[in-house]
Order: C-alpha cells, then sequence, then structure tokens
C-alpha cells in the first residue's frame, strides 16, 4: 500500500481532526474524516478513550470530549515516522541515483 493511500485513509482524518479538534459532534467528525456515522460508532472503541455517556447511544448532534486513545495516538505517531523514513529514503535514493549519472 502506498503512503498516500494510508495518508488519505477515513481513520487517518479522524484521527487527525481529533487531534486539531477535543470536542466536537459525530456529524462533524465523519463530515470531516469522510466517515459514514455507523463507522464512526465502530472504530471509536479502538481511537478513543469513551466516557460513559460515550459508551451508549451518542446522538449525531451533540457534542462530547472525545480524548484520543493512548495506543490509538501513539500508533499514529509510529505512521508519521515511518512516512518520514520512506520519504527519507526516496530523497536519499534520487541523490544517489542522481549523483552516479554524471
Amino acid at each position: 500500500m502506498q503512503i498516500d493511500k494510508i495518508e488519505s485513509h477515513k481513520y487517518i482524518k479522524l484521527l487527525e481532526y481529533a487531534l486539531e479538534n477535543r470536542n466536537f459532534t459525530k456529524v462533524q467528525a465523519c463530515e470531516a474524516s469522510g466517515l459514514s456515522q455507523s463507522d464512526f460508532d465502530f472504530i471509536k472503541w479502538q481511537i478513543f478513550s469513551l466516557s460513559a455517556a460515550q459508551e451508549s447511544f451518542v446522538s449525531p448532534n451533540e457534542e462530547h470530549e472525545w480524548k484520543l486513545a493512548p495506543q490509538a495516538f501513539f500508533n499514529y505517531l509510529q505512521f508519521q515516522e515511518f512516512k518520514h523514513a520512506v520519504n527519507t529514503a526516496e530523497v536519499s535514493k534520487s541523490d544517489i541515483w542522481g549523483q552516479s549519472k554524471n
């Protein structure tokens, strides 16, 4: 899978939205990420540390404070490091091949 496909994945977009906005509604998160509300309900257990109110039905227009789960945050950081490593390797590869052609 290519990095740009991973970057554009709806789960990544949800994580990035949650990093920028701590309080939001389910509708806002779905609009920002492209997820359906049922997909949001499915993945919220993995991405967020849920309060008691968030564990049951969450009204689509009810604003909550959504706290990222530590594991989701650290996995996102690992993805960023992986992306950086791939980009660095591509730059190094182009530098090496560019110099050997001269």
